[in-house]
């Protein structure tokens, strides 16, 4: 386990900011820095990793680099070790450095590359291994094709990654990172107080400076009148040496891990029994907790005592203390991983982890990701628990949240992991699986990768047929028919449309037979072919009405709308777009008020009336930003800009 790289299946929320780690006792690694420094000032290089086996120091390496080198006047630190997405990445990274961060996730990569690109900048990311597949290819969007573009592109900018395991990737300069020399161990030794041998032991653990660290604090906390390495013994250490000798431990590596195990070992059973529960307990976490968290493991123990106890485990080295505006505790990788270890079956922890995050989720409306942070660790904790049915139910709370602020990307991850778990049990009954197969083609179609979204809609079409659910059927057509309309095979739209209608008329669906219309109406309109449009649009708006779909209605009346734009019957079109805009006020739907007030802005600018067009696009600016429609907010702000360059104020257009 502790040689295993271990992949974040579910994307969390980034840690980011700045490296959060005390470089108190360093000690050495001149040859490695002076190494990096040759490449932070080498033109040729732009991507430089610090790779190791873990606790070998390759984050205090980085933090070293990160807070004390010079010529870097914007510096950003990315702690990925909680599989954050490269979209929250890259959102920070350009917020953080001034520069505008674009609407669509695929215009993401580009964006940062040029960011970086523009100036002199240190991008450092931490724990890259956790993003990565056991086949060394890339678990998350984006981030290949980011590392990709800035090695073949380049710029002053530099980014260093630290890893457990290489990606298969060209353009690194690497620096396999090794334990301390042996001048360097016994000097860390020394500044932490231990006494007794301390070459020959730095010489016995190859200088592996997280083993030595532990070591040294097992001694402090048990024997802090003399802390020599002689009371090993007295700790059950006293056959360090020949089990580290051993001639069937073969290999560095695995002579350092089974010196970890075995200080671990010796470590973990000097804790007292609220230590012990406590670290197997909160170990069920992903990423730093505060004391709150770490109480709801051990709901009868008081704060006081959770928070004394923390600080203990923190003197041991058994977690890190985070201090950033509010105290926190976490895992380094390779601890993490001999905890859960011996926590072995912790279903019961995930439960309660599960209970804690109900009990702090923040209800709507959010604005950003960090947001709806506890629903995505609640999906994980019960994907962990091999319930994917209410891993489902956790994550649909914010899918419309997480697709109106362009979180695809994300969407993608955690439908995706659905999916392939049913598809592997063969769950093809459960009518969640299907709805994950549509919100996945979803996700890719608002992605532009329309054929992947094609694959899944197909997929979700096969299954409604095999198991007769012809309600199904005829939304994956429907699907089908607006990513080929998305695809401008329009035609081919049309067919899917036209079988999705036929479906809706022979099972007495109304309302799949009004969409259908819709949607067969905007095919017409993308063909040019506006008079038609509008006979479907019109069908489509008397059904609604008929079965009483105010916000269908409101959807056909703005359609119409658009499509007497097009025909150039600005005024019909205004009419239209009025009453569609009424309303979505009276039902409160403020996404669509924002589409209409849009709509009605662009007719106004056709109309030479570029005021009044402001006016209507300022209103569903302000919408936008309300609701956190970062793709309707982008929209709002190009339609002014279009306006205010009719008005002849170029300088203005250029701003929005």
């Amino acid at each position: 386990m502790l040689e295993r790289s271990t992949k974040i299946e579910s994307p969390g929320v980034l840690k980011a900011g700045n490296p959060n780690k005390s470089l108190a006792s360093w000690q050495g690694r001149k040859t490695e820095i002076a190494q990096i420094q040759q490449w932070l000032t080498d033109k040729n290089t732009f991507l430089i990793g610090i790779e190791g086996i873990g606790g070998t120091g390759k984050s205090m390496l980085a933090t070293k680099i990160y807070d004390e080198i010079a010529d870097f006047p914007k510096r950003f630190w990315a702690d990925v070790s909680n599989g954050a997405g490269f979209s929250d990445l890259a959102r920070q990274v350009l917020s953080e450095f001034g520069f505008p961060v674009p609407e669509q996730e695929t215009q993401l990569v580009e964006a940062l590359v040029g960011c970086l690109r523009s100036g002199q900048f240190l991008l450092i990311i931490d724990n890259l291994e956790s993003l990565l597949q056991p086949d060394r290819q890339w678990g998350s969007l984006f981030y290949g094709d980011f590392f990709q573009a800035w090695v073949e592109d380049g710029g002053n900018s530099k980014v260093i990654v630290t890893t457990r395991e290489r990606p298969e990737l060209k353009g690194f300069e690497w620096l396999t990172l090794k334990g301390l020399q042996v001048d360097e161990g016994v000097a860390l030794l020394t500044v932490l107080g231990i006494r007794g041998d301390l070459t020959q032991f730095v010489e016995l653990v190859d200088g592996h400076p997280l083993l030595l660290r532990l070591v040294a604090d097992l001694l402090k906390e048990e024997y802090s009148q003399d802390p020599d390495l002689s009371r090993l013994a007295d700790l059950g250490l006293g056959n360090l040496r020949q089990l580290l000798t051993d001639s069937q431990v073969v290999g560095i590596h695995h002579r350092k891990n089974v010196g970890m195990v075995l200080v671990l070992d010796a470590s973990f059973n000097r804790l007292n029994e609220l230590q012990k529960a406590l670290l197997l307990n909160i170990s069920v976490y992903r990423g730093a907790v505060d004391s709150a968290a770490a109480v709801a493991m051990l709901p009868g123990s008081s704060a006081p005592e959770i928070e004394e106890e923390l600080r203990n485990l923190v003197k041991r080295s058994l977690l890190v203390d985070k201090l950033n505006g509010k105290r926190r505790f976490d895992f380094q990788p390779l601890i993490l991983a001999y905890v859960r270890y011996q926590a072995g079956d912790q279903s019961e922890a995930h439960q309660k982890a599960i209970d804690y995050y109900r009990s702090i989720a923040k209800q709507p409306p959010w604005k950003t990701k960090d947001d709806v942070k506890e629903y995505l660790e609640i999906f994980d904790h019960f994907y962990q628990l091999q319930d994917y049915n209410s891993a489902f139910d956790s994550i649909r709370i914010c899918n419309d949240f997480l697709t109106l602020r362009g979180y695809y990307v994300d969407k993608v991850e955690l439908y995706g992991q659905l999916v392939s778990k049913w598809e592997e049990i063969g769950a093809r009954e459960n009518r969640n699986y299907q709805a994950a197969l549509i919100f996945l083609g979803n996700a890719y179609d608002s992605l532009g990768q329309y054929q992947r979204a094609i694959e899944f809609y197909q997929q979700s079409l096969e299954i409604s047929r095999e198991i007769g659910d012809r309600n199904g059927e005829g939304k994956s057509l429907n699907n089908l028919g607006n990513a080929y309309n998305s695809l401008g095979q329009y035609q081919r739209a049309i067919e899917f449309f036209q079988q999705s209608l036929e479906i809706s008329r022979e099972i007495g669906d109304r309302n799949g037979e009004g969409a259908s219309l819709g949607n067969l109406g905007n095919a017409y309109n993308s063909l040019g072919q506006y008079q038609r449009a509008i006979e479907f649009h019109q069908q489509s708006l008397e059904i609604k009405r008929d079965i009483g779909d105010r916000n269908g209605e409101g959807a056909s009346l703005g359609n119409l709308g658009n499509a007497y734009n097009s025909l150039g019957q600005y005024q019909r079109a205004i009419e239209f777009l009025q009453q569609s805009l009424e309303i979505f006020k009276e039902i409160g739907d403020r996404n669509g008020e924002g589409a209409s007030l849009i709509s009605l802005g662009n007719a106004y600018n056709s109309l030479g009336q570029y005021q009044r067009a402001i006016e209507f696009l300022q209103q569903s600016l302000e919408i936008s930003k309300e609701i956190g429609d970062r793709n309707g907010e982008g929209a709002s702000l190009g339609n002014l800009g279009n306006a205010y360059n009719s008005l002849g104020q170029y300088q203005r257009a250029i701003e929005f």
